[in-house]
């Protein structure tokens, strides 16, 4: 008999770091469930759950999901994978976030990728989002096949930031 470890992962940068890539290799090569918060909170708010209802209320008026209430979906989700390994991809993002997660699960690793910003700045700027999909383009190395005028939201919060900094 072969006992196999659960691996429980996060890993953090900002948007543009390259997070959803190296994501997609570690998940395949240990076998872990990819955990990304922004899809959870998608499909939550989507199928109008409860506390989808909740965040796309707090999203509507401009604000942040309050902690509690990410905790509380992506905890919810996790539980549902209690005994297998996963990388956690968006959560936590804040002290209080990291404090509900260590209450409930021992994380093994955490991965912070540290890019220089003008990469970031380089990557963003060609990054693409087709809306209907939720597909993401690099006009760089992955255009779309189909031409697309609309900026990525990242790309639009980098231009925000840099404004109102």
């Amino acid at each position: 008999m072969v006992l196999q470890r659960v691996i429980r992962a996060v890993i953090m940068g900002p948007p543009g770091s390259g997070k959803g890539t190296v994501s997609a290799r570690i998940t395949k090569t240990f076998g872990l469930q990819h955990m990304s918060s922004g899809d959870i909170l998608r499909a939550n708010i989507k199928e109008k759950t409860e506390l989808g209802l909740l965040m796309k209320s707090c999203i509507d008026q401009g604000q942040l999901v309050p902690d509690d209430i990410m905790s509380r979906l992506i905890l919810n989700d996790l539980r549902k994978i209690d005994n297998s390994g996963w990388l956690l991809d968006g959560f936590p993002r804040t002290v209080s976030q990291a404090e509900a997660l260590d209450h409930v699960y021992s994380v093994d690793t955490v991965i912070n990728l540290n890019v220089p910003f003008q990469t970031i700045k380089e990557r963003l700027t060609s990054r693409w989002t087709h809306i209907p999909s939720g597909r993401v383009y690099n006009t760089d190395f992955n255009p779309p096949k189909v031409p697309v005028i609309i900026p990525s939201l990242s790309y639009i919060l980098y231009i925000w930031c840099s404004l109102h900094n």
